[in-house]
C-alpha cells in the first residue's frame, strides 16, 4: 500500500498529520496542494481540503481519511 498525502504550508492540521504518516513506515508522498502541480494533483483525485491522506493499492484509492484516528481506523491500528 501507498499514499499521498496532500497539504498546505497555512494548514494548521497538516505537520501532525505529516509528522504521523511518517511513523507509519508506509511508503509514499507528500503533495504541495499551494502549487500549481499538486493544486492539478488534487482537483485530480478529488481532494477537497486539507489534510487528506488518499491510500492506493495497485495504482486505486483505497481509503481516504483526514484526521489521524481515520488514519488509525483505515489502517487497524
Amino acid at each position: 500500500m501507498r499514499f499521498k498525502l496532500f497539504t498546505l504550508p497555512s494548514c494548521p492540521n497538516c505537520p501532525a498529520i505529516k509528522r504521523f504518516m511518517e511513523l507509519t513506515k508506509l511508503a509514499g508522498e507528500h503533495i504541495d496542494a499551494s502549487v500549481q502541480a499538486g493544486l492539478d494533483e488534487a482537483m485530480k483525485l478529488g481532494v477537497k481540503s486539507t489534510p487528506t491522506v488518499l491510500f492506493f493499492e495497485d495504482g486505486t484509492i483505497v481509503g481516504r481519511a483526514q484526521t489521524i484516528g481515520e488514519i488509525k481506523e483505515f489502517l487497524g491500528m
